[in-house]
């Protein structure tokens, strides 16, 4: 089963199949904390080969990318999907400050708040702020959860189904001799290419939310890297070619 997998992905692996096999045995409900895009593959995967169990996903936001999966024996029939989760809405003063995704997730990671609790972190055009948790955690993260920065903020509880997640980026362009990883991670990060690929080895460059650790991998447009420390990267479009044959590239930085 494991030589299916990036070897980054077998502690995740064995655990889904621990999971799936508690459904199959016990036959209750097994919900998991928010999956990125790949471990929910992974988890569909897995389910799929037991017929007796099955899996749904729920993170609050229409087109929510960081779901909750919910394992449950096959005879169930699961109602209110949305109970696995809670929406709150966050409240600042947009005279004083404009808050980004990233400043709210780094004052939640800050307060050793597990990732892995925390949903989608919505930023609408307006400024207004909208994030989904784990319900069992809602009562911890009202408790610790009021300021981000040195701004004080208020959190009130807020039904985010009506909320969809689209990711807002800052475009820019790169210009670089070839579609090679290394190349474009070290454009990316404004770093030698044999920096980069020291990073690389240590997983530290994800390309479509799966680890890469081969320097050389040949990268597409419409590709998603997302590179730790530095944010996630969508490769947008290729605009044009250079007279020395180089590669202008239109870049997504997601905000």
């Amino acid at each position: 089963m494991l030589e299916h997998f990036n070897k980054h992905e077998h502690q995740f692996v064995l655990k889904v199949s621990d999971w799936v096999n508690q459904v199959y045995y016990s036959h209750k409900i097994k919900t998991t904390k928010f999956l990125t895009l790949r471990e929910q593959e992974i988890v569909q995967m897995l389910v799929n080969q037991n017929s007796e169990v099955r899996v749904s996903f729920e993170g609050g936001f229409q087109k929510a990318e960081r779901k909750r999966a919910i394992l449950y024996p096959d005879y169930l029939k699961l109602n209110n999907l949305s109970q696995y989760v809670k929406g709150y809405e966050i409240e600042y003063n947009q005279k004083l400050v404009t808050l980004k995704h990233p400043q709210i997730l780094g004052s939640l990671t800050a307060l050793n708040i597990d990732r892995s609790l925390i949903g989608d972190i919505v930023v609408l055009s307006n400024g207004r702020i909208y994030l989904a948790i784990c319900e069992e955690f809602s009562e911890f993260f009202l408790q610790h959860f009021h300021k981000v920065g040195k701004h004080s903020i208020l959190i009130k509880e807020s039904s985010i189904s009506q909320f969809e997640k689209i990711d807002q980026e800052d475009e820019f362009e790169i210009i670089i001799s070839s579609m090679r990883l290394d190349v474009i991670v070290a454009s990316l990060m404004k770093v030698s290419r044999s920096q980069v690929h020291e990073y690389i080895m240590q997983a530290g460059v994800q390309v479509n939310w799966v680890i890469e650790q081969n320097h050389s991998r040949i990268c597409q447009i419409g590709d998603v890297l997302s590179i730790k420390r530095h944010g996630r990267f969508r490769l947008k479009v290729l605009k044009s070619r250079t007279k020395s044959e180089r590669f202008v590239i239109i870049v997504g930085k997601t905000v």
